[in-house]
């Protein structure tokens, strides 16, 4: 969705950041939100705010090539959208085979909300301060929370 809060446009920004520092070479490769992906119930596809995908997959749907396979997906939440990411797109996101972690990143407070899924079960793991991390085992990173809410506005970072 397009018109985003200052605060949303900075998390963003930072997350894609670290992702793109920390998987370069890897064969993982971040996307933003302009990167539609297939989902496998109600859309066809939905646009996350960041996906990961390794050896990236497509298919074309109405002429636009769609990723198929992101390990990782992020949502930075806003007041508006908080109940849609963590209930409707949640659930349409893990029709997707490939998928094992979900992140929920908050825009007004720090709090960092990540699902992992390990043998069908989604796992959840909230991290509220900045001197957490967020760690993403699919990957095999680890994300500063302090670096994720680095100049939003909150929490001082």
């Amino acid at each position: 969705m397009g018109g985003a809060q200052p605060e949303h446009n900075a998390i963003c920004l930072n997350i894609g950041g670290e992702l793109r520092t920390q998987l370069r070479g890897s064969g993982c490769r971040p996307f933003p939100s302009d990167q539609r992906v297939k989902v496998n119930a109600g859309s066809p596809y939905l646009y996350p705010d960041l996906s990961v995908a390794c050896e990236p997959q497509f298919t074309t749907i109405n002429g636009l090539r769609t990723l198929l396979n992101p390990i990782l997906i992020v949502e930075v939440m806003s007041p508006s959208s908080a109940a849609d990411d963590r209930g409707a797109k949640f659930l349409q996101y893990q029709t997707i085979d490939a998928l094992r972690d979900y992140v929920l990143v908050d825009s007004v407070a720090v709090g960092v909300l990540h699902f992992h899924e390990r043998d069908a079960i989604w796992q959840p793991q909230l991290v509220e301060s900045l001197e957490g991390r967020l760690e993403v085992p699919s990957l095999g990173i680890e994300v500063p929370i302090s670096e994720i809410y680095l100049d939003s506005g909150i929490g001082s970072a």
